[in-house]
């Protein structure tokens, strides 16, 4: 009997760390089945559950930011602090616009996660919670619990685990700025005059900036910064947010 012909293996070849052109572009009509989320050997596209574990809110922020529509303008941060804190200040808005280089530049605020938010499980006194009053997934702070307005203290749990760097800190108060979309009605988005941030658009799981920004200088060639002594390369650029003073 003749032996069978040896069947040659084929060799996998392990994904890069990032996020790819593919998952940048990811098309609304995809809707949770093109959500990029994190995997072993870096980010992927994952295939629609029959049960997704956090159906879609009614409302959510979509992003279209892989057609480099983002001017880097910052009409959303100002629209968000004026509405959430009275004043014209970026580095107190829930919205943030980082700048790598220039083009590539893109709204950061939260990706409505859902239950399994990385923020609401780090939180180790249950200060944040997922407010479902409206049907919205977004989060809701309990300001008596946490730790930085309760106790004065320093903790960033919060920020230090959530998946799209969508946390930052109010310089003064120091409490948690996360997005509640306005109550339904986000000021962002009406400030957008070029749809970069919509209502029910492209729906993207939580991702890093910065695999976000090598990611779109990688489909867009754009080169990154040189570097020198004092840094470079496709980093965020470090912004004076403070220039606004407190305008009313």
């Amino acid at each position: 009997m003749a032996d069978k012909p040896k069947v040659e293996e084929k060799k996998v070849e392990e994904k890069p760390q990032g996020i790819s052109r593919r998952e940048l572009l990811v098309d609304a009509g995809i809707g949770v089945a093109g959500l990029v989320v994190g995997g072993a050997v870096g980010y992927k596209v994952i295939p629609q559950p029959a049960v997704p574990p956090t159906p879609l809110p009614e409302l959510w922020i979509g992003r279209n930011i892989a057609n480099q529509s983002c001017m880097g303008c910052r009409l959303c941060e100002t629209a968000c602090s004026q509405i959430k804190e009275q004043v014209i200040r970026p580095s107190i808005a829930r919205v943030t616009v980082p700048q790598y280089a220039p083009g590539v530049e893109f709204p950061i605020l939260c990706y409505q996660c859902g239950d399994e938010a990385m923020c609401i499980q780090a939180c180790p006194t249950q200060a944040l919670s997922l407010d479902t009053s409206k049907k919205l997934n977004t989060i809701a702070i309990d300001k008596t619990k946490c730790l930085r307005t309760a106790k004065g203290g320093d903790c960033t749990l919060c920020a230090d685990k959530c998946p799209g760097n969508a946390v930052t800190f109010h310089p003064t108060t120091k409490e948690p700025l996360i997005c509640d979309l306005c109550g339904g009605d986000p000021a962002c988005v009406k400030a957008c005059y070029n749809n970069t941030i919509t209502l029910k658009g492209v729906k993207m799981a939580a991702v890093k900036a910065d695999d976000i920004a090598k990611a779109l200088a990688d489909l867009y060639k754009i080169p990154p910064p040189p570097k020198t002594a004092n840094g470079g390369g496709m980093v965020a650029v470090e912004r004076n947010d403070d220039l606004y003073g407190d305008t009313v």
